[in-house]
Order: C-alpha cells, then sequence, then structure tokens
C-alpha cells in the first residue's frame, strides 16, 4: 500500500518544483536576451581576454 503524504507535504513539494521551474525559466530567458542583444561575446573572445588577464598576474 502506497505511502499518501499530508496535503502540507505535498503542497510544499509542489511549490518547491515550480519555484525551480520559475527559476529555470527566469535563467533562460535572461541568456536568451543577453545573446539577441548582443551581450553574449564570442568563446574564443572571452577565451582570450581571460588568458590575457591571467598573463598578467
Amino acid at each position: 500500500m502506497p505511502v499518501v503524504k499530508p496535503i502540507s507535504d505535498q503542497t510544499r513539494a509542489l511549490t518547491t518544483i515550480q519555484e525551480r521551474e520559475d527559476h529555470i525559466q527566469r535563467s533562460i530567458a535572461h541568456g536568451y536576451d543577453d545573446l539577441t542583444n548582443g551581450r553574449v561575446r564570442p568563446w574564443k573572445q572571452a577565451k582570450a581576454e581571460a588568458d590575457r588577464m591571467r598573463a598578467i598576474r
């Protein structure tokens, strides 16, 4: 016989899942917005800048 959690535990678990899904959706939307508005640098450019900054140290 399956164990049925109290409603409060089920509600809390559902709320946690919904919060995670909302966070993921906002992250994806933010990243897409950055990408479409040219705020994301190409990987090679970012790597070259990071290497240059490391070499300065």
